[in-house]
């Protein structure tokens, strides 16, 4: 019965995904949605819904030249990818006060495979909760900061609701054809604060909720959500000042610290991305590739994936044979799941490069840049695409899809193919050096 569920949630979320972006390409192609010179193909209306419903963020046709219905259109798609399709019915089902069946609760529950079952439904009135708050928040700082900078009222109330809700859902799409860059600091770090606010994930913010309400231990996961958001944070505004500092190409610190922000999945940028040495875009590069937590609106192989992998290494060099953190012992399963969920971008990462090097005129830097970025729904551009092909733009859509639901859905997939044998066979060793 619950492996029946499982199947059941991963069809229904893959589908819901599917459904909602071929109704936002429907849309985008109206007429009135639309005014450029030339009319809007339908390859650039798929890539446009594709890229907004995974919160994207990359465009093959420049966002400005969407009519104000077009742009309400790709604001409601980044708000539904943003939440996730499940949990977004789930808070319509409470509004509308109607109670979760049991196989309604166990199917959400599935995002997670190690959160409780009764926890489903005040979790998911909390995910609402804190979405509003966020974005609302975001809104009355960005607003007034529009305004100020000698914007029309009108047009400074439809930016900041965009870009608030842009940012939180890590959309990476403002109304500006330089993203940040130039944008005022209370702009800057509103939008920083508002894409680390939904990198944390809502298991994070209801574990560290019901931490503060009825005082207990956090869980391991939030300590080690906590600790690498910290990390990564610091550690990549440092090395980012630095590497650039020491190439003769120098950034200040805001700058610094919000591209270490948006490398995780979220893909706007405050600097010239052709001012970024190799080094900063390398590591940009693993930026991406680390994303953010689970639960959250980034993508990437998640800083869980990345800390199970680096605490199994660790633990290894010490000699010791189980995988250890903050004294608790985390099962080989887990450890095994994320492993493979690294292999698996790695792999995808690598055919795509090579994918996308033989269907555009293009460098390898570019191919791979683009690549990771389209698999991690980070949005960011090393420059601006030329010359895609409809070939390389349908290979982008799978790759940001994939990044979206693909892995996710991989996940569970894993979940439901596990299997416990009864039969105890001989261990061997096999030489690994």
């Amino acid at each position: 019965m619950a492996i029946s569920l499982i199947k059941k949630s991963q069809l229904y979320f893959i589908f819901s995904f599917l459904l909602t972006i071929a109704c936002g390409a429907a849309l985008l192609k109206l007429p009135f949605m639309w005014r450029g010179d030339h009319p809007l193909a339908w390859i650039d209306a798929l890539f446009t819904a594709t890229t907004t419903v995974t919160t994207t963020g990359l465009m093959t046709v420049p966002f400005t030249q969407f009519s104000f219905f077009g742009q309400a259109v790709i604001l409601m798609l980044i708000q539904v990818g943003g939440i996730g399709i499940m949990w977004l019915s789930a808070s319509i089902m409470l509004m509308l006060s109607k109670k979760f069946s049991y196989t309604d609760t166990l199917m959400l529950s599935n995002i997670s495979d190690n959160f409780a079952v009764t926890r489903t439904e005040g979790m998911t009135r909390f995910i609402l909760i804190y979405t509003l708050c966020c974005e609302g928040a975001g809104f009355l700082l960005l607003f007034p900061a529009f305004l100020f900078g000698s914007t029309p009222v009108p047009e400074a109330l439809w930016q900041a609701v965009f870009l608030a809700v842009s940012g939180f859902c890590h959309a990476g799409i403002s109304h500006f054809p330089a993203s940040m860059i130039g944008m005022g600091l209370i702009i800057k770090l509103t939008v920083a604060g508002l894409i680390i606010a939904g990198s944390l994930g809502f298991y994070f913010i209801y574990d560290l909720y019901l931490h503060y309400r009825r005082p207990a231990r956090l869980s391991v996961q939030s300590h080690i959500v906590l600790f690498a958001t910290c990390l990564l944070l610091i550690g990549g505004t440092l090395l980012i000042w630095c590497i650039q500092h020491l190439a003769g190409q120098p950034v200040n610190w805001v700058d610094a610290f919000f591209q270490s922000a948006s490398a995780r999945s979220a893909g706007f940028t405050s600097v010239n991305m052709d001012t970024m040495t190799g080094g900063s875009v390398a590591l940009l590069i693993v930026l991406m590739l680390i994303g953010t937590a689970p639960g959250s609106t980034g993508g990437g192989v998640r800083v869980t994936s990345v800390a199970l992998a680096a605490a199994a290494v660790f633990n290894t060099f010490q000699g010791n044979p189980r995988v250890l953190i903050r004294h608790r012992e985390i099962p080989l399963s887990n450890v095994m799941k994320a492993f493979v969920l690294i292999l698996t971008m790695i792999t995808l990462i690598a055919v795509g490069t090579v994918l996308i090097q033989s269907l555009t005129r293009c460098d390898s830097e570019w191919a791979f840049f683009q690549t990771v970025s389209a698999l991690t729904t980070t949005g960011m551009e090393l420059r601006p695409p030329q010359d895609l092909t409809t070939e390389a733009k349908v290979l982008l859509i799978t790759y940001m899809f994939i990044g979206r639901v693909g892995l996710f859905t991989f996940f569970l997939f894993l979940l439901d193919r596990e299997r416990r044998s009864r039969l105890i066979y001989p261990k061997e060793l096999i030489v690994v050096n």
